[in-house]
């Protein structure tokens, strides 16, 4: 088979990240290389970043990573998006923003994720579309770095190449996720995401707890030495939060009495399309992105999958709840119907509403014998922009977000940068403006950047403002706005 040299990535003009000057074939002489192509909406593609974070600290000097980022949506084609997205997965690797696919078409891919490996003198040797399996893909590199040494045809220093990224200024909060309120508590609870712990808020805004040590890991025990990793989703009552613990893969439970963290779902390990039923914590979960109750069960988003799943807490078991595991917009049985990347839990009104985060919609799923799925907005995989309207003629950008409440659901529109409020009823669609043309005395209240999340309390929204590691509250009789943790 006749080797084929890799195309001239031709990117002086294009931004780059995380590297001191525009990389091309000649700067990657001598080293390994992977290109990957990718958008950092797509779960899939986060499931990756770790896998090649590893192989960059095994094989630091003789392999180069460059992500080619190339954006589904639009509010990924602003490179100041892409920054927060790069500092949020701590990339650390060289990134070039290719928002016209340019670098994409020349190397004729269809899909993401798709890695291309590269040879020390410039030739392709190898393409794989999908997320790949993160030991056989060790192990195949381990033995073709070696192959390679002895050939002596590696030389360089790949660390060279790379330009450290600047240190994030030190926050209260970092890229905070779900944010949940226990009426019975009186009290919120915050994914502080990049902090890797949970936080409790009071009434006014002041922290009362840090739960985790601030270390990435998934060890359980007290507040002070436990570990989570990147967690997203949490619901809050009666003195326990139950906790989507994303990047470890697990559900958690925080019982806020006796001071102690349980690992209570999840292998720890990213696992296959949920099947039936399992005892829970020999059940492997995919990127469990928020949580919500009802009844005493937890229902939880499980993104990597495109699944909802259902954990019995007193029987100690996990279960399919719905979707098939199929990526796409399937109304209908709830054992039948698929989802794409579901990021938002909330029950109310007898169902489990949902954001859908690929396909930029708002379903619903009943919480009775028929279980059947609903789609209020949204209609595909590839249908998304920033409209109001009726149903279906109302258009999203990937979603994050929802709390229900008397009716309506608030909607974190996370890459429209604000509120939307759906009418359950009527299914109209309308942007709370509020959101958008921040009324508030603090000259400090921008604009919302990415919102993850967002519940009501009385007459008050208490919105995640990711990208700005902030919480900002939303008046909505006198819509004005102030921040509640900053």
């Amino acid at each position: 088979m006749e080797s084929i040299h890799a195309p001239r990535l031709n990117a002086d003009k294009l931004d780059w990240l995380n590297v001191r000057k525009p990389l091309d074939l000649p700067d990657l002489s001598g080293k390994l290389t992977i290109l990957d192509f990718w958008t950092f909406c797509c779960i899939n593609c986060i499931h990756i970043i770790p896998t090649l974070k590893r192989l960059e600290e095994l094989f630091p000097t003789r392999l180069a990573v460059i992500g080619v980022h190339s954006p589904k949506f639009p509010g990924e084609r602003d490179i100041e998006n892409l920054r927060q997205a790069v500092a949020r997965y701590e990339i650390i690797h060289p990134v070039v923003h290719d928002p016209d696919f340019t670098i994409w078409k020349n190397y004729a891919i269809k899909a993401w994720p798709t890695l291309v490996f590269i040879d020390p003198k410039g030739y392709i040797i190898g393409q794989l579309a999908g997320e790949p399996d993160p030991d056989m893909l060790e192990n195949t590199l381990t033995e073709l770095i070696a192959d390679l040494e002895k050939k002596e045809a590696l030389h360089g220093d790949a660390r060279e190449l790379l330009q450290a990224p600047a240190l994030n200024e030190s926050t209260t909060l970092s890229f905070p996720g779900k944010i949940a309120y226990s009426e019975s508590d009186r009290e919120f609870a915050i994914a502080d995401s990049n902090h890797n712990q949970i936080v409790t808020v009071d009434r006014e805004g002041k922290i009362t707890r840090r739960i985790g040590s601030g270390s990435i890991g998934s060890k359980d025990g007290a507040f002070e030495t436990a570990e989570f990793f990147r967690p997203q989703g949490l619901c809050y009552a009666d003195g326990v939060i139950w906790v989507a613990d994303t990047e470890n893969h697990n559900l958690r439970k925080i019982d806020l009495q006796a001071e102690k963290v349980s690992t209570v779902a999840g292998t720890g390990r990213q696992g296959a399309p949920l099947k039936g039923q399992g005892s829970a914590l020999e059940t492997a979960l995919s990127s469990p992105w928020d949580v919500s109750m009802d009844e005493g069960w937890v229902y939880f988003a499980n993104a990597g999958t495109h699944q909802i799943g259902v954990l019995h807490p007193e029987e100690r078991t996990v279960a399919q709840f719905a979707g098939t595991g199929s990526e796409a917009l399937v109304d209908g049985p709830r054992l039948a119907g698929a989802f794409a990347q579901p990021s938002g839990l909330t029950v109310g009104d007898g169902k489990l509403f949902l954001a859908d985060s690929e396909t930029s919609s708002v379903r619903s799923i009943r919480l009775d014998e028929a279980g059947f799925i609903a789609t209020y907005v949204g209609t595909g995989l590839f249908d998304f922009g920033d409209s109001d309207g009726v149903g279906k003629n109302a258009v999203l950008q990937h979603a994050l977000g929802v709390h229900y409440s008397k009716g309506k659901v608030y909607i974190a529109d996370s890459y429209n940068h604000k509120i939307k409020i759906l009418d359950v009823k009527t299914q109209e669609v309308s942007s709370l403006k509020a959101s958008v043309e921040i009324v508030c005395d603090d000259r400090s209240c921008t604009r919302l950047s990415e919102p993850a999340g967002v519940v009501k309390v009385d007459d008050c929204l208490y919105v995640s403002d990711t990208n700005n590691h902030r919480i900002l509250k939303i008046d909505l009789a006198t819509e004005t706005t102030e921040i509640f943790i900053q």
